[in-house]
């Protein structure tokens, strides 16, 4: 999004991390980039997001969710707790900082929202259950209020990502191993072995499909959901 010449703020839990992120886009790319340190589990975290974004920029053209992660494991040893952290910071937070945003967006006629989702939403895999729940809400989400958006010249789109090499792949490949009592290596290969190209995806090849939902290039686009997985989907739709 830099390299296209966006202005951008970024917002997440860890002030120190959202630090050196903006430090270093701000060094490759001369872009101008703010921070601001929320947790969207929080409700009166996205209002205040939107709020402090507007008091710097007086706008905002284009909004990308990409927050939460889920828990994985079998159905029936997963708790409560499990199921609803799934939905409050993913789905509840998409949620929040696009009906936060969204006012703004209708007010100056012109919006662009990319809701990063992921693939189980339109292929649920048995371990993968609470993230492939929260998932389909967010596809629901996005088809539905794509209609209402669409004549204020406000579009919203989702991008579906199979596996991608990233922290959070890392992180639940370990905890599936570990549940499963097999190794790192053959749980990432039952992922792969269903990939038809037989690989992840790396974070820069989805980064590239995210700006081109957010700009004028696919400003003909909404209500769709992209789905960059190496093929893994199977469906017609």
């Amino acid at each position: 999004m830099a390299k296209e010449g966006t202005t951008l703020v970024l917002s997440s839990r860890n002030a120190d991390t959202l630090g050196s992120r903006a430090e270093s886009i701000r060094n490759t790319t001369n872009a101008d980039v703010r921070i601001v340190a929320t947790d969207l589990t929080v409700p009166s975290a996205a209002d205040d997001l939107v709020k402090s974004t507007i008091d710097m920029f007086d706008r905002i053209d284009i909004l990308i969710n990409a927050a939460g992660a889920s828990q994985g494991g079998l159905f029936w040893e997963l708790s409560d707790d499990v199921w609803e952290e799934s939905f409050r910071l993913k789905v509840m937070g998409t949620i929040r900082t696009m009906r936060a945003a969204i006012p703004f967006m209708i007010a100056q006629k012109y919006g662009r929202i990319v809701n990063i989702v992921g693939n189980t939403g339109l292929q649920p895999g048995p371990r993968l259950l609470p993230g492939s729940a929260a998932n389909a809400a967010l596809l629901a989400i996005t088809r539905g209020l794509a209609e209402d958006l669409a004549p204020h010249n406000v579009v919203v789109n989702a991008l579906n990502p199979g596996p991608t090499r990233t922290e959070r792949w890392t992180t639940l490949i370990k905890s599936l191993a570990l549940s499963s009592g097999r190794s790192v290596a053959d749980v990432e290969k039952d992922f792969t072995d269903q990939i038809p190209l037989n690989r992840l995806a790396e974070p820069d090849e989805i980064a590239i499909m995210a700006a081109f939902l957010a700009s004028d290039r696919a400003a003909n686009l909404t209500g769709a959901a992209l789905t960059p997985d190496g093929g893994w989907t199977r469906g017609i739709g």
